[in-house]
């Protein structure tokens, strides 16, 4: 009789999988790395990877899967210490001020994403589902916030809020390209610059 494996377990040998595949990603870049250099990476066997995951592609929609929710769970707990909505838009601002430690600590991350953004825009299916996880969990997320600024008299009525909230998340994702691309970049004060054009833009 094969032993049971409890859900513990498993659930620990997916990560332990999922972590190493993040750091393959990060040092061969996620388009050229192969299941094979996971496998490898991971130091286990080659069944033990597939029988988890089919493909590279599923590894990492998994990873970007876990990180969007512990982000949306985050962002929904913390802005409930905010009161107006001007105040919920700084907090969002702010969270993308970053330290050099930090600014180091996270490009490698940074930089897997973007790979995988520029592979998945070959790749219809890929690309839909990273449009719709956009949508559903930042895109929807600030533009529910800029209603309520808009109900509340803080911000113009004449906005749409879904297109402010586009326009929100393309700088900051701008701003996070940048930081791997340019190791002088000042994103601080880029950051800070578009928080005070967004906000002028938006208040009453």
């Amino acid at each position: 009789m094969a032993p049971i494996v409890s859900e513990n377990h498993k659930e620990k040998k997916k990560k332990e999988i999922l972590e190493s595949a993040l750091a393959c990603f990060a040092k061969k870049g996620f388009q050229a790395a192969t299941m094979n250099d996971i496998v490898e990476h991971s130091g286990k066997s080659k069944g033990a990877i597939y029988h988890y995951f089919s493909s590279k592609d599923e590894i990492y929609l998994e990873l970007m899967e876990e990180s969007t929710e512990h982000t949306y769970e985050y962002l929904k707990k913390s802005i409930l210490n905010y009161k107006t909505a001007l105040e919920k838009i700084n907090f969002l601002f702010d969270l993308y001020f970053k330290s050099e430690k930090e600014v180091i600590e996270d490009r490698d991350r940074i930089l897997v994403h973007y790979d995988f953004k520029s592979y998945s825009s070959r790749h219809a299916d890929l690309n839909d589902k990273l449009n719709q996880r956009r949508q559903k969990y930042f895109v929807q997320f600030l533009a529910d916030i800029i209603k309520v600024g808009q109900n509340s008299g803080e911000f113009k009525d004449n906005l749409i809020p879904e297109l402010m909230s586009d326009l929100f998340w393309t700088m900051i994702d701008g701003v996070i390209s940048q930081i791997v691309n340019k190791d002088d970049f000042p994103h601080n004060d880029i950051l800070n610059e578009m928080k005070v054009m967004f906000i002028n833009r938006i208040k009453v």
